[in-house]
């Protein structure tokens, strides 16, 4: 998947057309997209995608009140 179509400054160690996993792409929206790159990031990407990720990052016991949030407004 391509990532130009999110902010720059999430993919900030990529090449600006890079093509990367769909996985790697909901990771980094996750972890430090603002509300409008969560919503985008669940019309170009499969919720089950999304929630897979979701839980990951939940697992590692960080980010839990954001995981919380994109369970509750993306996933929900």
């Amino acid at each position: 998947m391509k990532i130009s179509t999110f902010p720059r400054h999430l993919f900030w160690s990529y090449h600006t057309d890079a093509d990367i996993p769909e996985e790697v792409i909901a990771e980094q929206v996750i972890l430090y997209g603002d509300l409008e790159d969560l919503f985008q990031l669940s019309v170009l990407v499969s919720h089950d995608i999304i929630s897979g990720v979701n839980r990951r990052i939940a697992s590692r016991g960080h980010w839990l009140k954001r995981c919380n949030l994109v369970d509750k407004i993306i996933l929900g």
